[in-house]
C-alpha cells in the first residue's frame, strides 16, 4: 500500500505550525507590528527557562527578559510533564522548518541519511544537546545575558543576523538546520536543541524531582553544592535517562496502538519525524522519549490502528485527533495571560543592611524592621537588566537608601530606605535628572523674544518624560518652542512659546492629561505610546527671554579637547574649520561625534573637535587646529571611507565613516570665533 500524504489528514498540526510560522514572519517583518520593532524573544520559552535559572541563582533576570518569557518556559515544562513535547511538535518554528525541509527532500526524490535510534551514532550524537544545554545555562547565569542568542538559529534569522549574535556561531547553526535538516529527519531537534534536551529530561520528571529534592535536603543539612553542579547533574541525568530508559511513563495523553488492527505496513514509522519505530511497538501506549504527539503516525495509518488517546480502552475519535493542537493553543494562551498578570523583579538587591565578618558572623548595620519602601512609576529609562543596574548605581550614592527592586515591563521600581536618614521626596530629587526638550525652533529674524510660563505636573520623574510631553505639544497647532524641567513637588515645567500665544489652564490640562501619545509614523498610520502624566497647576505670571539666548540654551554642544595639544600649541596661531548645517543638532550626530574626534585625534595639529552654534546661530561641526594641520588635510581626513578608531591601545579598528560631507567648511581664526566665545564663557 502506497504511503499517503498526511497534510490533509493531520490538518490540526499543519494549521497550527504554519499559522505560527506565518504570524512570526508578519510580526518580524513589521507587517503587523508597524514601526515598532518586533521582539523575537517576546514569548521565547527557552529564554524564559534561562531567565528563571538566572533569577534563582543571582536574584536577577537576564537583560531584556521579563516574566512573560518565564511563564512561557513554565508552561512548556508543564506541557511536557502532563502531555508531551507539544511546543516542539506544534509551535516551534525550527521544528516546522525541519518538517518542511524533509518534505522538500522527499518531493524531489533525494534519499535521506538514516540514523537508527539506539545505534552508536545516535547514542553519541544525543549527548551534544546536553553539553549545549549546560554550556548555555552556565554562561547565561554567570553573565546575566542570554548566551543562547550567540548561536540560536531562530534568533539569528529573526533579527536578520543583526542581533546580539556571534556571527560564526549563528552561521554554523543556521547551516546545520538547513543542510542537516534536509538530509536527515529532525537533526537539529533530535541532537542539538538544548530546549529538546530539557523537554526530554522533564519526561522523566519523577527522577528529576528526586534529584532536586536531594540537592535541597543536602543544603538543609549544611552540604552546600554549587548550583552549576546541580545543572551538570541535571544534564547528565537527562542524557542517561534518554539513552538507557527512553520510555517515560507518567504522561496523560499518548499515541496508542491497537495491535489487532495493525497490518504492519510501516507507514507510521516512515512518517515519524524522529524515526520512532511505531510499527514494531507493542499494543497500548507508545512510550518514546522523542514523541511530540505530532500525529504524523496516526494520520498515516490506513487502519486507524495508531491513534491519540488517554487509555487503552479508548477508541479513535475526532476530538482526540485535535486535542494535542488544542492543548498547545490553550497552554500558550495561559502562558501569555499569566505572563501579563505576574511580574518578577529584574533585580532585587539590598546593600548596607548587614556585613559578614572574617570569622563568619553577621554584623547588623541597620535594623531591617525600621526600613520602609516607596514606589516610583513611569521610569521609562528602566527597561532592562543593564538600565536597572545603572539605576541601582545611582541609588547607592544616596544616603539612607538600602535596596531596590525593578519591574522593567511596567517601568516601576520599589526602593527600600531608612526613614531616619532620608525621605521619599529627597530620593525623588536625587533620582531626578533636569532636562530640556526643543519642541520647535523660533525664527530669530522675526521673533525677538520667547514667552516663558510655568506649569506643575506629576508622574514625570523619568528623563524621557519631558520628551514625550514635548512631542505631544509639537502635534498641536500652537507655537511652542521648548520645555525645561526642574525638580519640585509637584514638578516644575517651564514652557517656552511665541509671545503671541495665550494658553490657559484648560489647554495645558487637556494636553498633559492625555493617556496616549499619538505619533505619525513614516509611510502613514499612527504609533500609540501610553503616557500617564497629571496636570496640577498653571502658575501666575510670565517672563520673556531673548530668542538668541533661548536658542543657545536649548542647543546641546559636544566638546573633545586634547590637553597635550592645548599645551603644545598655546601661543601658536590656531584656526577653526567650521562646517555649518542645521542637521548637526540632531541626536544621531551627537552620538557619532566621539568617533569623529577619535579618528581625527591621531593626526598632529588637531587640538579639539566640537559641535556648537556659529555666529549665525547655525549648528556646526567645528575642528580646532594649528600647523602642520591644514584645512585641505582636514577635508581629506573627514571624507575617508574608513575611519581609524582606537578603542584600546591594542584594539585599533578600521570602520565605515559615520558622516558624509558634501560641502567644504570655512576656516576662521580661533581668536574671535564663535567657538572661542563659547569656550571662554564655560
Amino acid at each position: 500500500m502506497a504511503k499517503k500524504s498526511t497534510i490533509l489528514t493531520n490538518w490540526p498540526k499543519y494549521l497550527l505550525q504554519w499559522g505560527v510560522l506565518a504570524a512570526l514572519v508578519l510580526f518580524l517583518t513589521g507587517v503587523i507590528s508597524g514601526d515598532e520593532p518586533a521582539n523575537p524573544e517576546a514569548h521565547c520559552p527557552m529564554g524564559g527557562l534561562q531567565a528563571l535559572v538566572t533569577y534563582l541563582v543571582n536574584g536577577s533576570l537576564p537583560c531584556s527578559m521579563t516574566t512573560m518569557q518565564i511563564m512561557m518556559g513554565i508552561v512548556l515544562a508543564a506541557a511536557v510533564v502532563l502531555f508531551s513535547k507539544l511546543f516542539c511538535g506544534y509551535v516551534c518554528p525550527l521544528g516546522t522548518v525541519q518538517d518542511l525541509l524533509a518534505k522538500l527532500r522527499r518531493t524531489i526524490g533525494i534519499k535521506g541519511i538514516e540514523i537508527q535510534n539506539g545505534s552508536v551514532a545516535d547514542v553519541l550524537l544525543r549527548i551534544v544537546k546536553y553539553v549545549i544545554l549546560f554550556w548555555v545555562f552556565y554562561m547565561t547565569a554567570t553573565a546575566s545575558e542570554l548566551f543562547c542568542k550567540n548561536l540560536d538559529p531562530y534568533y539569528a534569522v529573526a533579527t536578520g543576523f543583526k542581533g546580539e549574535i556571534t556571527l560564526w556561531m549563528s552561521i554554523i547553526t543556521v547551516l546545520i538546520v538547513i543542510v542537516c535538516g534536509f538530509l536527515m529527519k529532525s537533526f537539529w531537534c533530535k541532537y542539538l536543541c538544548p530546549l529538546g534536551a530539557i523537554s526530554n529530561s522533564l519526561k522523566f520528571w519523577v527522577w528529576i524531582v528526586v534529584l532536586f529534592a536531594l540537592y535541597y535536603v543536602l543544603g538543609l543539612i549544611g552540604v552546600n553544592i554549587p548550583w552549576w553542579v546541580l545543572l551538570g547533574l541535571f544534564s547528565l541525568a537527562g542524557y542517561l535517562l534518554e539513552i538507557l530508559c527512553g520510555r517515560p511513563r507518567f504522561q496523560v495523553v499518548h499515541i496508542m496502538k491497537n495491535s489487532e488492527k495493525c497490518i504492519h505496513c510501516g507507514h507510521c514509522t516512515t512518517a515519524c519525524p524522529f524515526g520512532i519505530d511505531v510499527a514494531r511497538a507493542q499494543g497500548g501506549p507508545l512510550r518514546a522519549v522523542d514523541c511530540t504527539l505530532c500525529g504524523e503516525c496516526t494520520a498515516s495509518c490506513p487502519t486507524k490502528a495508531v491513534y491519540t488517546g488517554i487509555c487503552k480502552k479508548q477508541k479513535p475519535s475526532c476530538f482526540m485527533k485535535v486535542l494535542p493542537a488544542l492543548l498547545a493553543v490553550v497552554l500558550v494562551a495561559l502562558g501569555i495571560h499569566f505572563g501579563n498578570k505576574v511580574e518578577l523583579p529584574t533585580i532585587n538587591v539590598t546593600w548596607g543592611v548587614e556585613e559578614t565578618l572574617k570569622d563568619g558572623t553577621v554584623n547588623q548595620l541597620v535594623d531591617p524592621s525600621t526600613l520602609k519602601t516607596m514606589e516610583m512609576e513611569n521610569l521609562r529609562s528602566v527597561k532592562c537588566y543593564g538600565s536597572s543596574m545603572a539605576f541601582k548605581a545611582k541609588l547607592e550614592k544616596i544616603p539612607g537608601v538600602h535596596g531596590v527592586k525593578t519591574f522593567v515591563a511596567h517601568h516601576r521600581v520599589v526602593i527600600t530606605y531608612d526613614p531616619a536618614v532620608t525621605t521619599p521626596e529627597k530620593i525623588q530629587e536625587s533620582v531626578f535628572t533636569p532636562s530640556k526638550f526643543r519642541v520647535n525652533t523660533p525664527d530669530v529674524q522675526t521673533v525677538d523674544s520667547v514667552k516663558v510660563v510655568t506649569i506643575r505636573t506629576e508622574n514625570m520623574y523619568d528623563k524621557l518624560d519631558l520628551n514625550y510631553l514635548g512631542l505631544q505639544m509639537r502635534l498641536t497647532d500652537k507655537k511652542i518652542y521648548g520645555l525645561e524641567s526642574e525638580f519640585a513637588c509637584p514638578l516644575v515645567v517651564r514652557v517656552y512659546m511665541d509671545p503671541s500665544e495665550n494658553l490657559d489652564k484648560d489647554w495645558f490640562k487637556q494636553v498633559v492629561n492625555k493617556k496616549e501619545l499619538e505619533m505619525p509614523v513614516h509611510g502613514g498610520g499612527t504609533k500609540l505610546t501610553p503616557v500617564n502624566y497629571k496636570f496640577v497647576a498653571l502658575e501666575n505670571g510670565e517672563s520673556y527671554m531673548p530668542t538668541e539666548k533661548f536658542i543657545r540654551r536649548f542647543f546641546t554642544p559636544f566638546k573633545a579637547q586634547f590637553k597635550k595639544r592645548l599645551d603644545e600649541f598655546a601661543g601658536s596661531p590656531q584656526f577653526v574649520y567650521e562646517i555649518p548645517d542645521a542637521n548637526y543638532e540632531k541626536p544621531i550626530v551627537l552620538r557619532n561625534m566621539p568617533f569623529l574626534s577619535n579618528h581625527l585625534s591621531r593626526h598632529d595639529g588637531i587640538i579639539g573637535i566640537y559641535t556648537n552654534l556659529d555666529k549665525n546661530l547655525t549648528p556646526a561641526i567645528m575642528i580646532r587646529f594649528a600647523s602642520p594641520m591644514t584645512a585641505e588635510k582636514i577635508w581629506e581626513l573627514i571624507n575617508m571611507e574608513k575611519w581609524t578608531i582606537t578603542y584600546k591601545a591594542d584594539d585599533v579598528r578600521e570602520e565605515d565613516a559615520r558622516f558624509k560631507f558634501s560641502v567644504q567648511g570655512n576656516v576662521v581664526p580661533f581668536e574671535g570665533s564663535a567657538l572661542e566665545y563659547d569656550l571662554s564663557n564655560e
